[in-house]
């Protein structure tokens, strides 16, 4: 521990302090030309803050860079992240094309909760036992905050290691506003997509009531080949947003928002040979829907505000898949040797958050809060061979309250920061029925519509230490310490029956010890952080084989630990002319090997699944005027690396099947001739370097993952008003 913090402190003496590459584009406009990169305001501790004084390493991506971006939702941009991985794993194709995020090498299983918090706006959107992240809409937002590290005071359980935070555009009380954009692109060996977008701003009473009003369509393209069907992959997407703002009095203001999102996918975006067709003569459809709901209201009362967000999820994943692939030993049972499963979660989830903060410039800060959650999910599972059809919930009832206080000294070149948050989670899990197979006794006698419950509570108090030095105003320094959590996991009952020794994984916690810097020298930004991770019972899924299924098992490694480090820079030569470049590094390993009973799942020193070990990147961006017209050219380029990694693991061997993923080269490149006012035309080329993502190998062996949308090129054309 002593000699990595060492390393740590060694490391930041010589690497410099730097403001996030992705994060120096204003989130309302764009750098003029003459000006230095521009500053930045975020919210990530509960306040507004200037991004360069946080003490935390943070990523901020641009609303404006968004709206001008190709990326089809806020998933594929948050990918681009310094020190983000987003795994493209077949388990997120089958439960509505959902993704997981994992930062510094700290990945969530599919089932269970996530290692990194996911809020819209105030809504913290987290399931009662799923680690998926939605593809939002990344139209009209104002900001994407991604901070690394734990969250565990002011965010809680799901921000075991980061949070990220999408932020949209609030209405404007005072001026119209209209936009829009609309796209057309076509895909390599696959269909053609488009899209279009709006955004509509309307003053009712003015500098009292506003409505913004946003709304998307995406039709995208398949490539992935069926043998009775080309490009069977389709997909077609809807957004609608509202918000309503409303200023009541001075000092109270109220905003209510509703936000609802349809993905539906024809097929999944799979393969099982690493190519980009599939045997399989199934549709197999899935997608995602939900409706989210959101109260804020805002009180100053001079000294401190208050504010309470009261929001409600109704969330609906289905999935259907072909359960034919080898080995497959249900198929034996089927009478033509097809096996279809699917996969129905219908999910809701009650919060409301109530914070106190201070006000003012005075040398005490601080942040009260408390929080409540009620998460319930119900899932159907059904096999084409069975005579009834699983169906179980889960509810996680969870309350927390936590604080943070600032001191500062030296005139505020010197602060210290203490918090601490209580978390307690009350998890039921029950069953109604059981899916059973011909001419075999139901596990444990459960009959169809029979009962069984399991209730455990989980309970973690987590601490945060930080000391911050501002050297200048244009320079920050930090040393933190702090705590992330989740809660524990209760096997499935089927599981249980058939491994009656697993007993329910427990929480885990990961303690972060890190060291940072930022700094901006008019046309030269950095930053860095060095940490060392030391992860304590961190929870593991594995496979097992249940009435001849491949069901999730979940495990608690002794620990995980590494260090790591963070850098990021942006480099403005010219004022034509910006650079990027980042690079994330960890040595995140098991310290103990893991076993599943007898079998071997990870031996010492192995890393985790989906938890790369390196990821980089770089960008360029030169603008040029197009004769004297007034228009403007702007030329774009990126690339972003990402290591090889173990993409799954398969604990039906001893020791357990190890399925690895290549290294990735992701490139893109754009050119937009921007127009004096209203209107902007981009050619751009997505996946230049055609990447498929996939994960090759387990052993030699071939492994059915998730294929990556194959070289696109399109047009899109924006208009403001």
């Amino acid at each position: 521990m002593r000699s990595a913090i060492g390393t740590a402190v060694a490391c930041l003496s010589i690497t410099a302090f730097s403001q996030v590459a992705d994060a120096q584009v204003s989130s309302d406009s764009k750098r003029t030309e003459g000006s230095p990169l521009e500053e930045i305001v975020v919210t990530a501790q509960k306040r507004e803050e200037r991004l360069q004084d946080v003490p935390i390493s943070i990523s901020v991506l641009g609303g404006a860079a968004l709206d001008s971006s190709s990326d089809r939702g806020v998933i594929e941009a948050v990918s681009r992240v310094p020190g983000v991985f987003v795994p493209q794993t077949a388990g997120g194709a089958r439960y509505g094309g959902n993704s997981m995020i994992a930062i510094r090498g700290v990945s969530s299983p599919t089932v269970g909760s996530g290692t990194t918090g996911y809020y819209l706006d105030n809504v913290p959107y987290g399931l009662a036992q799923q680690a998926f992240a939605p593809d939002t809409n990344a139209y009209d937002l104002d900001r994407v905050e991604v901070l690394r590290g734990p969250q565990g005071t002011l965010y809680g359980a799901n921000a075991l290691n980061g949070v990220v935070r999408v932020l949209t555009k609030n209405p404007n009380l005072n001026d119209v506003e209209f936009k829009a954009r609309a796209s057309l692109s076509s895909t390599e060996h696959g269909n053609e997509s488009y899209s279009g977008d709006a955004a509509f701003n309307m003053p009712i009473i003015s500098e009292k009531l506003a409505a913004r009003v946003v709304v998307g369509y995406q039709s995208l393209g398949g490539w992935i080949d069926k043998p009775n069907r080309d490009d069977a992959n389709e997909t077609e997407k809807t957004n609608a947003r509202v918000k309503l703002a409303a200023q009541l009095t001075d000092k109270f203001s109220a905003g209510l928002s509703a936000w609802f999102s349809r993905i539906d996918n024809e097929g999944l975006s799979t393969s099982y040979d690493g190519g980009r067709t599939q045997v399989s003569l199934l549709r197999e459809p899935n997608g995602t829907d939900f409706d989210i709901y959101n109260l804020d209201l805002n009180y100053d009362a001079g000294l401190f505000s208050i504010k309470s967000a009261t929001s409600y999820i109704d969330n609906k994943i289905r999935g259907e898949f072909d359960g034919s692939y080898p080995p497959c030993f249900l198929c034996l049972l089927s009478t033509n040797g097809v096996v279809t499963l699917s996969n129905d979660l219908d999910s809701t989830v009650l919060a409301e958050e109530f914070v106190l903060s201070s006000k003012g410039d005075g040398p005490w800060r601080w942040t009260l809060g408390s929080m409540y959650r009620d998460a319930e999910d119900f899932t159907a599972q059904k096999v084409n061979i069975g005579v009834s059809q699983a169906r179980y919930y889960v509810e996680s009832k969870s309350i927390a309250v936590y604080g943070e206080l600032t001191r500062a000294f030296a005139d505020g070149r010197f602060e210290l920061t203490g918090g601490l948050r209580y978390f307690r989670d009350e998890v039921h899990n029950w069953e109604t029925s059981r899916s059973s197979l011909p001419n075999q006794p139901l596990p444990n006698g459960i009959p169809p519509g029979g009962l069984q419950s399991i209730e455990e509570t989980f309970t973690k108090t987590t601490p945060r230490v930080v000391l911050t030095w501002h050297p200048s105003d244009a320079a920050t320094l930090y040393a933190s310490y702090s705590k992330g959590f989740r809660s524990g996991l209760i096997q499935g009952f089927d599981v249980s029956a058939a491994y009656p020794d697993l007993s329910p994984a427990k929480p885990d916690t990961l303690t972060n010890y890190e060291i940072g810097g930022k700094a901006s020298f008019g046309r030269l930004n950095f930053e860095t952080a060095v940490y060392y991770i030391d992860w304590e019972g961190a929870q593991q899924t594995t496979s097992v084989v249940v009435n001849g299924v491949n069901r999730p098992a979940f495990l608690n490694g002794d620990s995980v630990s590494g260090a790591g480090v963070d850098v990021a820079l942006m480099y403005s030569p010219v004022d034509a002319l910006t650079l990027g470049l980042n690079y994330g590094w960890n040595d995140l390993t098991y310290d103990a090997a893991l076993y599943s009973g007898s079998i071997l799942v990870a031996p010492k020193g192995d890393r985790r699944t989906t938890s790369p070990k390196t990821t980089a990147g770089a960008s360029i961006n030169y603008s040029v005027a197009l004769g004297g017209s007034g228009y403007r050219g702007q030329l774009s380029g990126s690339a972003n690396y990402t290591s090889g990694q173990i993409a799954d693991i398969l604990g039906t061997t001893n020791p357990a099947t190890r399925f690895y993923a290549d290294s990735m080269m992701i490139a893109r490149a754009s050119f937009a001739v921007e127009a004096p006012q209203n209107w902007t035309a981009t050619l751009f080329a997505d996946n230049v370097t055609d990447e498929d993502g996939s994960f090759p190998s387990a052993n030699s062996a071939p492994y059915y993952t998730t294929v990556l949308r194959p070289r696109t090129y399109g047009v899109q054309f924006e208009y403001r008003y």
